[in-house]
């Protein structure tokens, strides 16, 4: 689940392994970069993890390419992920972006 709203961002795993897990109050960074698709980022700098995303509301699909714990620490092996999701639902609030 993702919601974006005044330059914050948030989210929670809703199934698999990290379900219940997120993190909330993220800036972000977006761009409409064509009708209803938009390319976002943002950098969890406390957890040392890079998102860029992009989401096409017209396909209703999302992909993603994420740097997970680029910092050097035993504990939080280096990961990278290139997924694409399905988008369930939709919820757009009134806003000329």
């Amino acid at each position: 689940h993702m919601e974006f709203e005044n330059g914050k961002g948030k989210y929670e795993w809703i199934t698999g392994p990290r379900k219940g897990k997120g993190n909330s109050n993220i800036p972000y960074r977006s761009r409409k970069i064509g009708e209803d698709l938009y390319l976002i980022n943002w950098h969890e700098t406390g957890l040392k993890d890079y998102l860029t995303i992009v989401f096409d509301f017209k396909k209703m699909v999302v992909h993603s390419s994420i740097i997970i714990g680029y910092e050097n620490k035993p504990e939080r092996t280096l990961k990278t992920v290139f997924l694409t999701g399905v988008i369930d639902h939709l919820k757009k609030n009134n806003h000329n972006n």
